[in-house]
């Protein structure tokens, strides 16, 4: 059962790739933003019917809700399509990469599986090849798979990659003509269906999200906190000197000094910053 607060870093996570990265700042920012410009614009428009200043206020303030319940019920619906979207996607990467490390049992079952599902496409002269690698499925892949056909003597093979195909493989396969060759990839196992027993359950795709939400939030801090990472004190000093150096010989003298204290200011924050950091750091109190 998710908890509120797992639920919760669940819908901001949506709602951020919903939103195409923007924060809850700037999704607020935008709301009133656009409130108030549609208010001001239903205002307009009501006073050149009504004369009544009061009634048009009113109207125009009904137009707004009535507009904004509607946007919000839109909204909603999107929302909860995309939900359903990303939860595919994200359940069908997580598929992509379980095949890469799947014992070789476990994957010769996803195999048998998508075979059994289509006797009547491959016959008893069918060879089998499985490759299980990063890799697109490469020209050499299509190489032994031929030879091995051959081999056989059998007069087609299927090629069962966890990886893409390369164009080169693509080509060389149209060009033999004694064994016809052909190819299953994640995309096709995923699109018959047959992958559906092997696909992750409701709390993996949970745990990738919040997972991938926690390393965004970590990537976010770390980038708000670089301009005072450790060493930065020391350039943040040196350039408050040459500037305020550079004022006695330049024009606009007060900017300068004012540009030579803000770093001097930077400084002192990255020095503070920092101190509070080690000393919060258990691996740097004594023993």
């Amino acid at each position: 059962m998710k908890t509120q607060k797992t639920q919760t870093l669940l819908l901001r996570y949506y709602k951020r790739r919903f939103y195409h990265g923007r924060s809850f700042v700037a999704r607020a920012v935008d709301f009133l933003a656009l409130r108030i410009i549609t208010l001001a614009a239903c205002y307009l428009w009501f006073t050149t019917l009504i004369d009544n200043t009061i009634m048009a206020a009113v109207l125009s303030v009904t137009a707004l809700v009535t507009i904004s319940v509607a946007v919000e019920l839109v909204k909603s619906m999107r929302l909860e399509r995309f939900i359903q979207k990303e939860r595919k996607r994200i359940a069908e990467r997580l598929f992509r990469e379980k095949l890469l490390i799947l014992p070789k049992e476990e994957f010769l079952a996803i195999v048998k599986a998508f075979l059994e599902s289509r006797r009547a496409q491959f016959a008893d002269d069918c060879l089998v090849y499985t490759v299980q690698s990063i890799l697109p499925v490469s020209a050499d892949t299509v190489l032994r798979a031929h030879r091995a056909a051959q081999r056989r003597g059998l007069t087609a093979a299927v090629i069962f990659s966890a990886a893409p195909v390369s164009p080169e493989a693509s080509a060389l396969a149209r060009r033999y003509d004694g064994v016809a060759i052909s190819f299953i990839t994640p995309d096709d196992l995923l699109a018959s269906g047959s992958a559906a027993d092997f696909l992750p359950n409701e709390q993996a795709v949970d745990e990738a999200i919040i997972s991938a939400a926690q390393a965004e939030k970590a990537r976010r801090r770390k980038t708000a906190s670089a301009p005072f990472a450790e060493g930065r004190m020391r350039r943040y000093i040196l350039i408050a000197l040459a500037l305020f150096a550079l004022s006695f010989f330049v024009k606009y003298t007060l900017y300068y000094r004012l540009l030579s204290a803000a770093c001097l200011s930077f400084g002192a924050l990255a020095w503070w910053l920092n101190s509070i950091a080690s000393t919060s750091d258990p691996s740097n109190r004594p023993v």
